[in-house]
């Protein structure tokens, strides 16, 4: 039975002589000369290599590497030619690439779908009765009954010949089904080419088009995302010499490329980076304008120029043809030949070791590395390994890049934070080889024998840093914490305001039983809280978070030591809110002494009598109030009365009970008067008082 995949095979294939590439003896792989890696994930690459006349250069990258590429890419022709230009595989959407072409293969249509596009299409049909050639009328899906109760299916073809005769022919009858027409063929090939470049998404190449005449170097410099390169350290401790330091890199290539003897610089910093999607193309949204109906349009004539000031200028680069994409010219970059010369000249990449020795540290020390030149880059640290460098493709490699001895000290560390009862043994680096020591993993060695691993961040030289590799079972640590709450210290009166200052207290013992036959130093890790200050003690160093004590442990012995803290505490109070008893607490607790004592009790005798004279006030007013309340009922009474010689005798007592209370309310406005106007005065003093009171007494 004839297949759809025929077709699409027989297609593709003549698709695929239409669009043969270049002949590989046209174009010319650059070697890598140079690589420079990055923290941040980023490599500098430079190739640097001979083209002959017209050659095009190509360079074989990851697609994920384009946009970096195009970025930063540099491309210079060291000789008296040109760059013409960088292609590189288009990556617009899959989608948009078939919408150019007038053919759809999707897969919900098949091959009848497909057959039915092509209607009208020149054909020639293999049958087992001879060829038949024609036009393509369409094509049907016949279901056939097979036997009982079974069915298939069957692709129907109706064919117009060139005898003017409509055929019928199955599909799967016939031997071959070719399609005559060439631009069908460009279209069906050039489609399925576009899907077959989906499972080639993950490589892309990059092709530089050079002009000129004869053999010229071809430098081309790009950055591009690379593998972080990592560090790892040994340190070698040894009673009877100074602790060795040996530092090694860790460097990935992941490229498409082999890095033969290449020049390989290691930095240690992060440089800002990005990426920006340069490879896709973009397309905007414009809006559709209708044209307005009825208007015609002719086209313009213009008139030619006779004269102008204007003159066409390219810049340098263009005239000295060799740079692409605006880059510096070829005299700004004449250091690539240098380097390929500097590549050529590193020595080998160890030195003949010396006859090994019984001591592992003796070894270390007497081993002859060629380790790697560090120096300082801008704000970074460049490790640059002094021999050429050969790591092939999806190949690692572990390079020297540091053999120093350094200073430092054997201690014991115990976190104060933590909940570990031993402490953990540690180097205490301090790092005097001159070099910045990348972040990364050490392995120690002490005595000849594996001690433990740990791990260091950035070291700048000078910097000291512990680094702890294994528990110290030996020696044991607990702690225990007082507290407690001191007096005043100091009173400060101003403003009307009374400020009491005194302190909280705390201390903190660290008991050290050491049971090792050797004596210990302890290295105390105390936290540092914001608020809190040491009383009377220096540590040996200071962390960002934590004070560093030194402390000597002998052998078979346990020691304390303590730290001791201190937190100021500060109270305000209003001294017109101060009372009697207050001052004969603060008296009590000793928190002020007799002057400030005399001070607030005048204070306080001023506060009584103005309380005096206010509830001397409270009770005429109180007084004032009955009496007014009284008089309503009295004059009610009087309007009750009637004209008889008994109510007249009442009606007398009335009015002179009236009379009575009428002198009275005026005796006590009079009183009253008096009594604002003392309390006025007494009031006005006590502030004068408040005001002028200043003392500022330490305890």
């Amino acid at each position: 039975m004839f297949r759809p995949k025929t077709v699409l095979l027989c297609t593709a294939l003549i698709a695929f002589f239409l669009s043969a590439p270049l002949p590989a003896q046209d174009l010319v792989q650059l070697p890598v000369k140079k690589v420079e890696l990055y923290k941040n994930g980023m490599g500098y690459f430079e190739h640097l290599g001979t083209v002959n006349g017209q050659q095009s250069i190509e360079i074989v990258l990851p697609s994920s590497q384009l946009n970096d590429i195009l970025k930063s890419l540099t491309v210079l022709d060291l000789g008296h030619g040109q760059i013409g230009g960088v292609n590189y595989d288009s990556a617009a959407p899959l989608d948009r690439r078939l919408a150019e072409v007038p053919i759809n293969l999707s897969p919900e249509a098949g091959l009848v779908g497909f057959l039915n596009q092509i209607r009208g299409a020149g054909i020639e049909i293999r049958t087992p009765s001879g060829v038949l050639t024609g036009k393509l009328m369409g094509a049907e899906l016949k279901t056939k009954i097979a036997g009982p109760g079974a069915t298939s299916q069957e692709v129907q073809l109706t064919v117009f010949t060139a005898a003017g005769e409509v055929q019928l022919v199955q599909l799967e009858s016939a031997g071959a089904l070719k399609l005559t027409e060439p631009s069908l063929t460009a279209d069906l090939g050039r489609y399925l080419d576009l899907l077959d470049t989906t499972h080639q998404r993950n490589v892309r190449r990059l092709r530089i088009q050079t002009i000129g005449k004869g053999e010229r170097q071809i430098y081309v410099g790009y950055t591009s995302e690379s593998p972080i390169w990592k560090t790892t350290y040994r340190i070698v401790l040894d009673p009877k010499q100074k602790p060795l330091l040996q530092g090694w890199a860790i460097v990935d290539n992941t490229t498409p490329m082999d890095w033969l003897n290449v020049s390989l610089s290691l930095v240690s910093g992060a440089p800002i980076s990005f990426i920006q999607d340069l490879s896709q193309p973009i397309y905007a949204r414009r809006p559709v304008v209708p044209l307005p109906q009825g208007v015609q349009v002719s086209p313009q004539v213009y008139e030619s120029t006779m004269a102008s000031e204007f003159k066409l200028t390219l810049p340098p680069a263009e005239r000295a043809g060799g740079v692409a994409g605006g880059m510096p010219t070829a005299s700004d970059m004449r250091r690539a030949p240098r380097q390929q010369d500097e590549v050529s000249s590193y020595a080998s990449a160890f030195a003949n070791a010396a006859p090994m020795p019984g001591q592992i540290s003796d070894a270390m020390r007497q081993q002859v590395t060629e380790t790697a030149l560090a120096q300082s880059v801008a704000e970074q640290f460049e490790y640059k390994i002094k021999q050429p460098v050969t790591i092939k493709r999806n190949e690692s490699a572990l390079l020297p890049i540091i053999q120093s001895d350094v200073e430092g000290e054997k201690v014991s560390i115990y976190k104060a934070t933590g909940n570990e009862p031993h402490p953990r043994l540690a180097f205490w680096l301090k790092n005097s080889s001159g070099l910045t020591l990348d972040g990364g993993p050490v392995t120690v060695l002490d005595t000849n024998a594996f001690a433990g691993e740990g791990l260091i961040e950035t070291v700048q030289p000078g910097e000291s840093r512990l680094l702890s590799y294994a528990v110290d079972l030996g020696t044991e640590i607990s702690t225990t914490l007082g507290s407690e709450h001191q007096r005043v210290e100091r009173v400060l009166i101003k403003n009307g305001t009374i400020q009491m200052f005194s302190k909280m207290v705390e201390k903190k013992t660290y008991k050290i039983r050491n049971n090792n036959t050797t004596s210990r130093t302890i290295v105390i890790e105390h936290p540092v809280r914001p608020g809190w200050k040491l009383v009377a003690m220096t540590p040996a160093e200071s962390s960002a978070n934590s004070y560093r004590f030194k402390v000597e442990s002998k052998p078979k012995s346990t020691t304390e030591f303590v730290v001791q803290e201190e937190s100021p505490l500060e109270s305000s109070i209003a001294v017109s809110s101060i009372g009697a008893e207050q001052i004969a607490i603060w008296v009590r607790e000793r928190s002020i002494d007799p002057e400030i004592e005399k001070s607030l009790q005048t204070i306080v005798e001023k506060k009584t009598e103005i309380n005096d004279l206010t509830e001397k006030i409270d009770s005429l007013d109180k007084e004032q109030n009955n009496i007014f309340k009284d008089q309503e009922r009295i004059r009610g009474n009087l309007e009750r009365l009637n004209q008889t010689p008994e109510e007249a005798t009442l009606r007398q007592r009335y009015i002179r009970q009236l009379n009575d209370q009428e002198n009275r309310l005026n005796a006590i406005g009079s009183e009253r008067a008096k009594l604002d106007q003392s309390r006025s005065a007494a009031q006005k003093q006590l502030e004068e008082l408040i005001q002028k009171l200043s003392l500022d007494k330490k305890l």
